[in-house]
């Protein structure tokens, strides 16, 4: 283990190089945004940066309401300084292509210092990987610039702007640290997936030339409506909390946190129907960043995509959740009502699959999988004339294997973990020959645009809806559910 130093046009930067892997932590790319800076925009740092620490920098403060097993109490401390990223990259890289992770979390969670995203495995395959920190919760997804008549400038895409900013920084400087600036892979999961859709959304302006959704596409954004009533839902918790508009600025941030978790999505519906996205902080189509008709840059940019499903994707909630346990027909019809405005009965028999001894809490979990993460996927896949998409079928042990091919059950072998003590609970027997199969086609597709390899074709998704069936190996199958997607998009409400 040796200190090494990098300079680029922003500074000059401490790292560690140890097996022939060079790792820079906790690198700030904007201003603190503490203080005076809070809600407003993020801001390039003036002048150079001398970082001499390589330590993993703070994380975001983090809206967690329930703690589960997929808690992750190994995260540094937050802080609204917490604008920072990590890059690793091979000793002697030189003009290798560069993938930038942004963790998911709901927005309201995670960070670029998780347990789950190592980085030495997936740079052995010959990449510079950069995983980046960006704003969370009510301090970069809550619109109050209208509700406070601009005594708070938050526009609800504080978040989002911060990621492009780290974007930009990486491009600027990534070609000191062994990257290619012209060839820059954004990958997420889950709201780090929407994430790198609405980058897309927002415009690519170069700044990118592929990205890889895994378990989010294009649709978890707010119209100003709805962004405008959570923000005043937010303002209506604060007073109940003797905190007004005018002492914003200066409260802590753990008790806006706290306030914020008194705030549940389901309240801005009047009970009739159900709120989509399901996620109360998120960004807004502001007509400024994020225009009204963004989801046409999935037609009309040129850029690569893989984008992706878990089979089993809201098991990560339903198999906790009391209501999904024994739910009957009737119950069932009631939540299927709150969706659909019509079609319960054919939606029920095209997911007969999902039920068993008149327990309907499979078939539920698997119209929300589809409404939430499947269909939206299909979507942007369908939109962009250079896509693969893929399903991800490993059933984890967990729970007795309850939980199945559960919500970011993924991430383990994508980031080459799965034999760690924690991850090897969640990953069946073969996880070795699962995570070979998706490292080698997430950087085939970052360095050249094709994730085909070990002698397997990966078709592209096109005109026949191709998808790649990822488990123990890895096949080329047509859409399975495409009817499904058909009649839920036909009948919902929202």
């Amino acid at each position: 283990m040796e200190n090494i130093n990098i300079k680029s046009s922003a500074g000059s930067f401490s790292g560690i190089c140890s097996n022939n892997i060079n790792t820079f932590y906790g690198i700030p790319y904007a201003q603190s945004c503490g203080s005076g800076n809070r809600w407003k925009r993020s801001r390039e740092i003036e002048g150079n940066v001398n970082h001499k620490k390589s330590i993993k920098g703070h994380s975001a403060y983090q809206t967690s309401i329930n703690k589960s097993f997929m808690y992750d109490p190994s995260l540094p401390e937050p802080s609204e300084d917490c604008l920072n990223l990590n890059i690793a990259s091979p000793q002697s890289a030189s003009n290798l292509p560069v993938m930038i992770w942004i963790h998911g979390g709901a927005y309201l969670t995670g960070s670029a210092n998780g347990a789950l995203y190592k980085m030495e495995s997936l740079v052995s395959k010959g990449v510079v990987l950069v995983t980046i920190n960006y704003r969370l919760g009510p301090l970069g997804f809550l619109k109050l610039d209208e509700v406070t008549n601009g005594l708070i400038p938050s526009t609800g895409n504080e978040g989002i702007l911060d990621q492009r900013l780290a974007i930009k920084w990486v491009k600027e400087n990534i070609e000191a640290f062994g990257g290619n600036p012209e060839n820059i892979t954004l990958f997420g999961e889950s709201a780090g997936s929407w994430s790198c859709a609405l980058q897309v959304g927002m415009g690519i302006d170069g700044d990118f030339q592929k990205i890889i959704c895994q378990s989010g596409g294009g649709d978890a954004a707010r119209s100003i409506n709805s962004a405008n009533q959570w923000g005043e839902l937010f303002i209506s918790k604060c007073h109940d909390n003797n905190v007004f508009i005018k002492d914003l600025v200066n409260t802590s941030p753990n008790q806006l946190i706290e306030i914020a978790k008194l705030m549940k999505h389901s309240e801005l519906g009047d009970g009739s129907s159900w709120v989509m996205p399901e996620v109360g902080f998120a960004p807004v189509i502001d007509n400024v960043i994020l225009k009204e008709d963004y989801i046409k840059n999935f037609d009309k940019e040129k850029f690569g995509l893989i984008s992706g499903v878990n089979l089993d994707e809201y098991r990560l909630w339903s198999a906790f959740h009391p209501f999904y346990k024994n739910l009957t027909k009737e119950n069932l019809k009631k939540r299927l009502s709150k969706i659909f405005k019509h079609s319960i009965e054919e939606i029920i028999e095209i997911y007969s699959d999902y039920s068993e001894d008149n327990n309907y809490g499979h078939l539920l979990s698997a119209v929300m999988t589809d409404l939430t993460f499947g269909s939206p996927v299909d979507d942007i896949l369908s939109r962009n004339k250079d896509s693969y998409g893929y399903i991800f079928t490993p059933q984890s042990p967990l729970l007795n294997g309850e939980l199945g091919a559960f919500h970011a059950s993924e991430l383990p072998y994508v980031f080459g973990v799965q034999n760690s003590e924690t991850y090897k609970q969640w990953t069946p027997n073969y996880r070795d020959s699962t995570s070979g199969l998706m490292q080698d086609a997430w950087t085939n597709f970052a360095k050249n645009g094709d994730p085909s390899a070990n002698n397997f074709t990966w078709k592209p998704f096109k005109n026949d809806k191709n998808y790649a069936l990822i488990g123990s190996s890895i096949n080329n199958v047509q859409s399975p559910f495409n009817e499904r997607y058909k009649l839920i998009n036909h009948a919902k409400n929202f």
